[in-house]
């Protein structure tokens, strides 16, 4: 007898389930993916009780005929591909004909749609049992899910806490609705209405529905293009950086994803604005040609592959620091009421009952179409906002605890500068000029010999050599698999030589890649570190005046080699308010 068969339809589409329907947020994706695939201008999501007991999704697109609202419940049955060439240019989000039946698969679904002609359709299906009806007449779609995971009881028990799965699904549609601020969204849950975005294609609009107006006006707009891809968005300030990666937003094509090298050349690019232990916030939209991408990698979609990342990386490593540098980054110091509590909502640990409203009667709202994204002057710490200048001149008036120097500005107020992060600052780009012109080379102090596997000695080929003499290493065969170091760069004797070729030739021979402008900065930013003045270094008035003057020469006053703020403002209106001179 056969041990191979082949499974039922049912217990097939349940098994791809697994993969394309992990909790609520992934019926919220797919389902709003299919409405924006469908050309809507707008769309509503409601969730109750998390999403266990119902999601609906309701969109004002194409809508189907009956033919193909039976159809859609077919696996492997779409309207976005019809060859094999199709997958090598994928322009809609939904593409494989796996969403609604695995949906359906796991949950009790009823579809109402209409193209705004003939007689609208209504599918009901469950427990793989398939109803059609007629239904109204209006053009678009809703898709009800009820009872998720009903029929799957071990997956319903490794749900999260309401809370924890109601997050999910905010940032889910948060990410929707950076991706494509031409349409409306409305969210709902549990009948309280969680966000909205007008849908008038403006992204600093859409930041400001959902991350609020104080994080809105600290974005700084970003554009570039070639010929392979163009990008466009906005950067954090580095006053908004985070703890984490989580608010590094990637949109590539419309879609959400997760490109780790993009990712990572983002955060390189924030070096000199922000410590290495915090990461930018960042809302980023790559437009490229579809055939360079494959979004094949994962059914969730939400990693994709791209075959001209290298210039993509070069690209954001040159162009970020240049937006970033045209406006003025010093920190301002804001006092809040005392009477204010603040909570940040881009954490999304979010008290579902408050700031919310309740759901109108009215399937969809119209977005208004006259209010200017940042005209609804609310800001979150109730503080006056001075427009942006570029800081010219500073007079050093006192040292504070032999660390920071007190200094008065032309617009009021006083500024504190750190005198080590400031001559750290000054350094760094001295070096960097000077390092960045000539490649100076000397002989080890201590003779150097490295010994190398048999395997890692036919990795040693001329080409890796290559790349280490580009850095001022030279070597020459020392014995059976070893090597003698003969040449180093100047900087390396501000390390332990040694553990320095140890560590570049690893590098080099197993990672296949040298980070020359990387490690070039690393150095760089170590040897300017050593040659500052530090903290509790007593300092002339002469001295801060000549330390400050040359500070806002530098390129990047505003931060450390390190990321570390240099300057922070303490502006003149909050030194009135703070002393009631304002009538405040």
């Amino acid at each position: 007898m056969s041990k191979i068969h082949i499974l039922e339809n049912s217990l097939a589409n349940m098994i791809a389930a697994g993969e394309v329907v992990e909790r609520p947020s992934s019926v919220v994706k797919e389902l709003v993916e299919n409405s924006i695939d469908a050309h809507a201008h707008n769309i509503q999501v409601s969730l109750f009780e998390a999403g266990r007991k119902k999601i609906v999704v309701e969109d004002d697109g194409e809508g189907m005929d009956r033919e193909d609202a039976v159809l859609a419940f077919k696996r492997h049955a779409t309207s976005k591909i019809a060859t094999s060439y199709d997958l090598f240019k994928i322009k809609t989000l939904g593409f494989r004909g796996e969403a609604l039946p695995s949906i359906a698969s796991v949950s009790r679904v009823t579809l109402t749609t209409s193209t705004g002609s003939g007689v609208g359709t209504e599918v009901v299906i469950e427990d793989d049992e398939l109803a059609v009806k007629d239904a109204p007449l209006r053009q678009g779609t809703i898709v009800s899910v009820e009872e998720l995971f009903y029929n799957t009881p071990a997956r319903l028990k490794y749900l999260k806490a309401d809370f924890t799965e109601n997050s999910n699904s905010i940032e889910m549609m948060c990410r929707l609705a950076l991706a494509h601020p031409e349409v409306s969204f409305t969210f709902y849950i549990d009948e309280r209405k969680q966000f909205q975005t007008t849908g008038r294609g403006e992204l600093l609009e859409v930041i400001k529905d959902i991350y609020g107006h104080d994080v809105a006006k600290k974005m700084v707009p970003f554009h570039f293009s070639n010929a392979d891809f163009a990008i466009s968005g906005y950067l954090g300030k580095p006053e908004l950086a985070k703890a984490s990666r989580y608010f590094i937003i990637t949109l590539l094509n419309g879609r959400n994803v997760y490109m780790p090298k993009v990712q990572t050349s983002i955060i390189e690019s924030y070096h000199d604005f922000i410590p290495p232990t915090r990461f930018p916030f960042v809302v980023l939209s790559f437009q490229i040609e579809p055939a360079l991408v494959d979004v094949n990698v994962h059914p969730s979609k939400k990693e994709v592959r791209f075959s001209k990342e290298a210039d993509l990386r070069l690209a954001l490593l040159q162009n970020i620091p240049l937006a970033l540098r045209e406006k003025n980054l010093v920190t301002e110091i804001a006092v809040a009421p005392k009477t204010e509590k603040i909570s940040e909502q881009m954490n999304f640990d979010l008290d579902l009952g408050t700031k919310t409203e309740p759901m109108p009667t009215r399937p969809i709202p119209q977005a208004s179409q006259d209010i200017h994204p940042l005209a609804e002057d609310v800001p979150a710490f109730n503080a006056y906002v001075a427009p942006e200048k570029t800081l010219t001149s500073l007079r050093a008036v006192a040292q504070l605890q032999l660390t920071y120097i007190i200094a008065e500005g032309p617009d009021g107020g006083f500024y504190l500068i750190d005198q080590h992060a400031a001559n750290e600052r000054i350094n760094y780009e001295k070096l960097q000029r000077l390092f960045n012109r000539d490649l100076v080379v000397t002989e080890p102090l201590i003779p150097i010999v490295i010994t190398l596997s048999p395997s890692e000695v036919t990795l040693f080929s001329e080409t890796k050599m290559a790349l280490l003499r580009a850095v001022g290493l030279e070597f020459e065969p020392f014995g059976v698999n070893a090597y003698k170091v003969t040449q180093i760069p100047v900087w390396a004797k501000e390390y332990d030589e040694k553990a320095y070729v140890d560590e570049l030739v690893y590098e080099v021979l197993h990672e296949d890649r040298l980070d020359i402008p990387k490690l070039r900065t690393h150095v760089i930013a170590t040897m300017s570190c050593k040659r500052s003045v530090k903290a509790n270094d007593r300092l002339s008035l002469a001295d801060m005046q000549y330390l400050l003057d040359t500070l806002l020469k530098c390129d990047n006053p505003h931060a450390c080699p390190h990321g570390r703020p240099t300057i922070i403002h303490f502006n003149k209106y909050e030194l009135e308010k703070m002393f009631k001179r304002t009538g405040v």
